[in-house]
């Protein structure tokens, strides 16, 4: 037996425990900040070049990074891309509880806000002409990015059939479409000017023309 193992602290002295390495995970940690570049570069490449033109290699010389880094995160561009959109348009807003004619304003005026004269009108012009060549481009987005939000407007407007406001005979997905007709007009004929008055006046317009 050694002099250490017999050892014992000395009165009112406390024993100090043996230090406990810290258990490192396999790998390296992700870094918050190379998400962020890496996403900051998807996104300004989708204005400026398109889906169809974004490459991986691209993304991570814009971003300053390993193009290994970029797929340690995303399978490839379109997963990329799909994740880089939508944090650009940021959480899905509901509507406020209101009357269904003020929640209608209020969704609508949200997109127009969003959508004209910004980066993200930019992009949705070039996901749409990309579409032209790639259509499983655009489908994809719609599905996963575009419906979940026009969801909020379609339950809004099923708010109305049961107040007995719309008639319930209407293709409630058609009228979605219809009110948010004047913002992807602008969008996409490059309409500087679509005002809070305009959302307003067409709202009234297709509410009137599906009252019961």
């Amino acid at each position: 037996m050694t002099l250490e193992s017999t050892a014992r602290p000395v009165a009112g002295s406390a024993a100090k425990p043996a230090a406990v390495p810290a258990v490192q995970p396999p790998g390296r940690p992700r870094s918050e900040a190379a998400d962020a570049a890496i996403l900051d570069a998807t996104t300004a490449l989708l204005a400026e070049i398109g889906w169809s033109g974004l490459t991986v290699e691209g993304v991570a010389a814009r971003a300053g990074v390993a193009k290994t880094t970029v797929y340690r995160r995303w399978p490839g561009k379109d997963e990329l891309a799909l994740e880089a959109i939508n944090r650009l348009k940021g959480p899905i807003v509901q509507a406020p509880g209101g009357s269904v004619r003020d929640d209608l304003v209020f969704l609508m005026e949200t997109m127009r806000k969003h959508w004209v004269n910004s980066l993200h009108g930019q992009i949705m012009r070039r996901v749409a002409a990309d579409g032209n060549e790639r259509p499983e481009i655009y489908r994809t987005m719609r599905e996963r990015l575009i419906r979940p939000r026009q969801e909020v407007t379609r339950a809004v407007l099923e708010r109305g059939v049961a107040e007995g406001s719309i008639d319930p005979a209407v293709d409630l997905d058609l009228i979605v479409s219809a009110l948010a007709a004047p913002v992807v007009l602008a969008v996409f004929t490059h309409q500087p000017r679509v005002t809070r008055a305009m959302i307003e006046f067409n709202v009234d317009m297709v509410l009137r023309g599906v009252a019961r």
